[in-house]
Formats: structure tokens, sequence, C-alpha cells
């Protein structure tokens, strides 16, 4: 049962979606398109149109959004099932998936990796629907994930979900898209082909025609809403901070992470017993060194597990990094780095889920359209490095406080100026004061503990002097991690500033609720 609150522009859609049963659902960026789409299988759901189990298939950055959301809109009274993990995991999740009769699955989620690779479990699942979301993902007609995908078109419910529908500029490929959703609305390539394409002798695209026709088409099977549109403007924030996308580690990593906060846990304890309850919280993220040599000397231990959690949820190369310097004896590394890498725990440790995702997410967003923009967040520097090189130096220029003033400068210029350079990775260097109306998407791949520079952060690309109606705020965090205590400290963060400032946020009683606890209770409670 669908729970959530509909904005008026989205109900049309819903309907329609309902009415026709396969649509393709192309809603601009931030529009709605996930919670619109709950919307409507809820409602064919309690109509008994839909009375089996359906596929949402999807990004695998995005599959953890999805069950979220689904559990978010629906209260709960919907089941989605996430396939993911080792290929054994990914087995016994389509075991219970066969079995929804008993295990009540209503949704399952899976990337379209999942779904070439796994084809043997894919093509038994139950199709009460389909959903396909980033539906570009099927753009091209050669493509395995393509071809699987259309395999699955057997199912009454169909629904695909782009902002973007013709990526390109090219309508074949929102034909290939219509082949998966209904492919009678486009009828066959060869007519298709012939009436809306101008081919040069060679076979090449030299322009495209029937251009409305085609468009008259398209409006029986689309539902379409951009941002500036008379009736979804009024209903827009000047930003969309979208809820965190939170990534899982790999079996590896999560064993070294529990490996450093079972020793983190053992100094938070220590630092109790020497000093009480009265040892500032603060001090363990290295504020407030107040206390003395001794007192230093545990905060110091503190610290260093602290920053190793964070370190391995960005990329294990940094704790590789943070140990080399300090055997170079630079004053920058961790004797507990060195430490780490000499008993080897991470020998063999290569997996970067978090920077996996980055990569997928920000290649995806760079596709949409040619100005899109991006500004990505990092504290440490050597990360900003490594993600600098993973999207490439052609597109992609640094931030960071070991650049002088005018290269520094000369970037932030050549990033709001330059189309050819789409990125602009930065450290806290350019947390502060530094104008980047170019960007439409910002990414914080960590977050800082300070809740005004996280503010100071976000605020970079959201400027009077952007000519972008919206821009999204895009947060990533390692799932159970100490990484979700920072954005819960920081949101608790926000509402205090809140209540002192604008009056916000205080319950019946004149209260901020504080229900963080204790670094020490949250490691405790919580493993990735």
């Amino acid at each position: 049962m669908f729970t959530g609150t509909l904005f008026p522009y989205q109900v049309e859609a819903v309907g329609r979606m309902c009415e026709r049963e396969k649509m393709l659902v192309a809603y601009d960026l931030g529009l709605g398109k996930t919670v619109l789409t709950i919307s409507a299988i809820e409602q064919l759901m309690g109509e008994n149109k839909i009375t089996e189990p359906g596929l949402v298939i999807c990004l695998s950055s995005l599959k953890y959004q999805w069950s979220n959301s689904i559990t978010k809109f629906t209260n709960n009274t919907s089941k989605p099932l996430v396939i993911d993990g080792t290929k054994e995991q990914r087995e016994k999740q389509y075991v219970e998936a066969m079995d929804w009769v008993n295990s009540g699955v209503d949704y399952i989620i899976m990337n379209y990796e999942q779904v070439v690779n796994d084809w043997s479990f894919v093509s038994k699942l139950p199709r009460g629907f389909v959903v396909l979301d980033e539906a570009t993902a099927i753009k091209s007609f050669k493509s395995k994930r393509s071809r699987h995908v259309k395999r699955l078109n057997a199912a009454r419910f169909k629904f695909a979900l782009t902002g973007t529908p013709i990526e390109n500029g090219k309508p074949e490929e929102l034909f290939s898209i219509m082949q998966f959703v209904d492919d009678k609305v486009l009828g066959r390539f060869d007519i298709f082909d012939q009436a809306f394409i101008v081919r040069n002798t060679w076979g090449g695209v030299d322009r495209y025609r029937n251009l409305p026709t085609l468009h008259k088409k398209m409006k029986e099977a689309s539902v379409r809403k951009s941002q500036g549109d008379a009736d979804v403007s009024p209903y827009l924030p000047d930003s969309i901070h979208k809820d965190p996308l939170e990534i899982h580690l790999d079996r590896k990593s999560s064993k070294l992470y529990k490996k450093i906060a079972d020793d983190l846990v053992k100094d938070l304890d220590n630092a109790n017993q020497l000093f009480g309850a009265n040892f500032n919280i603060l001090s363990h993220y290295g504020y407030d060194n107040k206390g003395g040599s001794k007192a230093d000397e545990v905060r110091g231990a503190i610290m260093s597990k602290v920053q190793a959690l964070k370190m391995l949820c960005s990329h294990p190369d940094l704790i590789r990094i943070s140990a080399n310097k300090f055997i170079g004896m630079t004053g920058e590394g961790s004797q507990y780095a060195h430490e780490l890498i000499d008993d080897g725990l991470l020998d063999n440790l290569t997996a970067t889920p978090k920077l996996n995702v980055l990569i997928e997410y920000v290649t995806n967003f760079l596709d949409q359209r040619p100005d899109n923009k991006v500004v990505i967040f990092a504290t440490y520097v050597d990360m900003v490095s490594i993600i600098q090189e993973k999207l490439g130096s052609d597109r992609t220029i640094t931030y960071t406080g070991k650049l002088d003033a005018k290269t520094k400068e000369d970037n932030k210029i050549a990033f709001n100026t330059n189309p050819e350079i789409r990125v602009l990775v930065s450290s806290d260097a350019g947390g502060y004061g530094v104008d980047l109306p170019a960007a439409n998407l910002l990414i914080n791949y960590d977050l800082p503990w300070s809740s005004g520079l996280a503010t100071q952060r976000n605020g970079r690309i959201k400027r009077a002097s952007s000519t972008w109606e919206t821009i999204v705020i895009q947060d990533l965090l390692i799932a159970g991690s100490i990484e979700m205590r920072q954005h819960g400290a920081l949101q608790q963060k926000n509402n205090i500033a809140s209540a002192v400032m604008d009056g916000e946020n205080i319950d019946e009683n004149g209260n901020v609720e504080l229900t963080l606890g204790s670094l020490r209770s949250f490691i405790v409670r919580n493993s990735v």
C-alpha cells in the first residue's frame, strides 16, 4: 500500500501508467520517477491486477536506494529483496524470490549486469511487472544487457524510467528502449528508419525528419515532465539533497573494518578508564587538544583508528599511502596504518566499492546531457588524485591545498568556462569561498566532521550566478560504517543550528531531540 504523498504533477503519470500498463516515464531529473512508479505499482497491486512479485532493474549503485524507497513509501507493507553479494548468496536470494508465496517478497531488485550473468535464475523469476530504471542502459541494440532485458518483455506491466530517453540526440536509442516498453508503438525498425532517419551513402545518419510525427506517436506511450513546466517549477526546491547512497563493503574489507573497529573500542574503553566520562568526544575527532601528554597519547591512538576506518571506506590505498608516509618520516603518515600493513591485513585487498559507485554515477550523469558538470569533494588529497585518474585527466581537474593560488584559480575558471572540463574534484581547500556555478551536481565522496564545512561544501554550486534551475547534492556512505554516524552527527548539528537561528526542528516541549549516542555504542551496534 502506497503511503507517500504525490505532487500534483505526478498524479497524472500514475493514472496513465495504471491505465496503459506499458509506459515510458520520461520525467526530468529530480521529479520523482521512483516514487510515482512505486505508487502506480502499489495501486495495481491493490486492484489485484498485479498478483505476483515483479522486477526492478537498475544501476548497481541504486539497488539499495530503491529498496529504501519502497520501504519508506509503503510503510513496510511491501517487501523488497535486493539481489547482491557472492554467487552463492545470490542463488539463495533467487530461491527466496521464487518462493515468494512463503517469503512474502513483492519487489525483486537487481542490476543490469545480473540479468546477463544470472540469466538461468532471472529467466525463472516471477514477472508481475518489470521496471527499468535509467533505461538508457538498453539504448544499444547490440549489447548483451539490451538483448537479455528485452527477453523479459512478456510481462503485462512494463515501465522504463529515464529523464533522457534520447540521450545522445539519437532517436534510434529511443527505439531500442521502446522495443522493451511496447514494440507496437514504433513498429519495425526498417520502417522507423525510413520514416525518421535520413542516411548518407555510407549508411551513416545525415539528419532526422518527421520528428513532430514521432513526438505524437510517443505521447500515447509516455509521460513527460520537465523541471521548467509551469505545473512543476513551483514545487521544486532550489536544490535537491538526495538521500545518501549506501554502499556495502566486500567481505575482505568488512573483515578489516571489524578488526579496526575492535581496536577502536579498546582505545575508547581505555580512555574511559583513564579519564572517565568527561573525556571530550570532540577530541576523538582531532579537536580540543586540552588534557596533557597522556590524554594526547590516548587521543592520538583513537584518532588513528577513526582515520583508518574512514580511509578504508574511501579506498584501501589510502591506508597504504599513510603507512608509506610514516615509513618515509614525513610526519604525515600513521603508525597504526603501518602496523596494519606490516601484519599483512591489506594483502590482496583490492576491492574499491565506493569508488566503483562514484565512477558509475558520474559517468551516467555526464552522459545524460553535454552541459552537465560535477563537483566532487573528498577529504583526503590522495583520494582526489585517485578519483581524477579514474575519471580521466582530459575532462577532470583538481582543487587542493597542494596547488598554488594561481593554479587553483585557473582550474576554477577552466571548470566554469571550458565545456570540455566536466568534473572538478576538490579537497576541503575548495570548501570555502569558491564559486562553481557551472555545476549542477555535487557529490560528497565522504563527509567532514564539521557541519559548517559540510554546509560550505554544499553551497559551492548553489550560487546566484548559476544558470541551473535545479542543482543536486548526493552523499556517498558505506552502510553500517562510521560514515553513517558522521552523517547522523551532521544532521543533528544542523537541527540544532536550525533551532537556534530559525526556530525549526523543535519539539512541543521546546527541545531538539538528540538521538546519536556515543561513538563506542555506535561502533559496537553497527557493522559493515
